[in-house]
């Protein structure tokens, strides 16, 4: 009986499950971090072979690990010699891993037209205190759904202030994740990204459909 009930409540739970793609579409039109980086060229090709026959295939050229939706561990920043890689990161840790959604819809522009957020942005979030120590937090401002196929998508990318990625990082989370492409002001960057990755935190990047 009790084996039974189990099973109930497993399809029950897998019957209100919502599963919500955030990886972005796949596509010679998406954003690319251009040079020194390849560009994205996905073909339909058809060719002949013999004793083969006709067939046709998809190529994919110039696909690198800055580009469309990626995660990467501190190695991206330390040196493969003195971090782990992400062959080595357990499946467990990126499954059924509770989640805070931070939409951001305060943030203003700086003198650049570059969407800063600040700590009163997050702040400004009614959920900014459901946060707990090794949940994932991702923040949306909502450029990926709106510059996905635009080269603006990283020139233009929103970042955050370093009051406001240190507050991120003081809430000890397992993963962070953005809809943005570039998270510092490259013009003027504030610094923070050694303290991101020797916190030992996983970064996700580029999303969509945050909201």
């Amino acid at each position: 009986m009790g084996g039974k009930t189990m099973s109930s409540r497993l399809l029950q739970r897998s019957i209100e499950m919502k599963y919500i793609d955030i990886t972005g579409l796949l596509s010679n039109r998406m954003w690319q971090w251009g040079n020194p980086y390849p560009t994205l060229r996905i073909e339909e090709r058809h060719e002949h072979t013999e004793g083969f026959g006709d067939f046709t295939y998809t190529a994919v050229e110039g696909l690198h690990s800055l580009t469309g939706t990626y995660i990467e561990t501190p190695a991206h920043f330390l040196g493969y010699e003195n971090s782990y890689l992400i062959d080595e990161v357990p499946l467990e840790k990126l499954v059924d891993v509770p989640c805070v959604v931070l939409n951001i819809t305060t943030a203003k522009k700086d003198k650049n037209g570059k969407i800063r957020v600040e700590l009163d942005d997050l702040l400004n979030c009614a959920n900014c205190n459901s946060i707990r120590k090794g949940d994932a937090i991702l923040v949306s401002v909502g450029w990926g759904d709106e510059k996905w196929f635009s080269q603006e998508h990283f020139p233009m990318s929103p970042y955050f202030t370093y009051d406001a990625f240190m507050w991120l990082l003081e809430k000890e989370p397992c993963l962070i994740g953005s809809d943005t492409s570039c998270w510092e002001d490259l013009e003027n960057p504030s610094g923070f990204f050694p303290k991101f990755y020797e916190q030992n935190i996983l970064m996700l990047a580029c999303l969509q459909n945050l909201a």
